[in-house]
């Protein structure tokens, strides 16, 4: 029996740059959008932008290619992450940024897509704090419920909405409302719900291959000296990338033991302290960061050439009866 096939992709900020030049190359090699090649799309913040992009016909009836992503980050990166005079003193009081670049960003690029222009299953997280509950954005329940089709640019908006950096986004649905913020709180690394997903949609397929694209692990390490005498404001500048990269690491240790599931993570390791920041949007970062995603590829060249000849052969399922494209 064919194969049900997953993608997965972290939350990172900036750093999603990675991600978007490794999945250019995947597509290249596999000659097909990607959305044509995975059963179902998942994305974390930065990775949810991805997701999005390649998943929906933002671009003008069209998916969004990776290589168009990478030039999303490249040209508007300053912009989403807008820094001034008064940024290190307004991020000890209020979030560090302005939601401004970043929503004008989103609306410039999705323009007024709609979420049931999905074009395979997509699972865009975010977590609400009104109920302290994660919120799953899920394009194949629009079908059965259409208040589920919200814009495509605010979906976005609200898995980015990173604590400490933007404020949260307040999404209603009939008479409900929600206070949303980045999925990347207890999911930055989406595969495992996005295999808990795929085996909920697709029950008869025995078999399930997931795909994780990572935005960088980071190199710096925190010293119990460092550590041991932080209190809310030392705790309070660390505790984001500490929690995102524990949630993803615990991610890969989970789905390598579970039967039935073929497990691939593809993940640039080490990055140094600069480019490891969600928000360096220096051209000189970005330009390394853009180099660390090549060398990546290049020296990784056999184990995607693999990796593409187990995706070679498409989506596992066409998803009969949700409403999918």
């Amino acid at each position: 029996m064919a194969a049900i096939k997953v993608l997965a992709i972290d939350g990172g900020g900036i750093r999603g740059i990675i991600p978007a030049i490794i999945l250019a190359e995947l597509q290249k090699r596999l000659g097909r959008n990607l959305h044509q090649v995975f059963d179902l799309i998942a994305g974390t913040s930065t990775g949810g932008i991805i997701a999005l992009g390649i998943g929906t016909t933002a671009n003008v009836g069209q998916p969004y290619t990776p290589g168009q992503l990478v030039r999303l980050y490249v040209e508007n990166g300053a912009a989403i992450f807008k820094k001034n005079f008064f940024t290190p003193a307004k991020q000890l009081i209020s979030p560090k940024y302005s939601p401004d670049g970043l929503e004008a960003t989103l609306a410039r690029f999705f323009q007024s897509t709609e979420f049931n222009t999905a074009l395979t299953p997509l699972l865009i997280s975010s977590y609400d704090l009104q109920s302290q509950l994660p919120f799953f954005f899920k394009s194949h329940r629009i079908a059965a419920d259409p208040s589920f089709n919200w814009k495509v640019a605010a979906i976005a908006r609200a898995t980015s909405a990173a604590p400490t950096f933007f404020p949260p986004l307040h999404l209603t649905k009939g008479v409900e409302d929600y206070a949303l913020v980045d999925g990347g709180v207890f999911v930055n690394n989406p595969a495992m719900a996005a295999y808990a997903e795929a085996r909920a949609l697709y029950p008869e397929f025995e078999k399930v291959v997931v795909l994780s694209v990572g935005t960088g692990d980071r190199h710096d390490r925190i010293t119990y000296a460092a550590a041991r005498d932080w209190g809310l404001l030392g705790w309070a500048k660390q505790i984001v990338p500490v929690f995102m990269d524990s949630v993803s690491e615990a991610v890969d240790y989970e789905l390598k033991l579970i039967p039935g599931c073929t497990y691939h993570r593809l993940q640039v390791a080490n990055l140094q302290a600069g480019e490891a920041e969600m928000d360096n949007v220096t051209p000189e970062n970005i330009s390394h960061l853009q180099a660390t995603a090549q060398a990546y590829v290049e020296a990784n060249a056999d184990r995607i050439t693999a990796i593409c000849a187990e995706l070679s052969e498409g989506r596992g399922s066409n998803m009969p009866g949700i409403g999918v494209k």
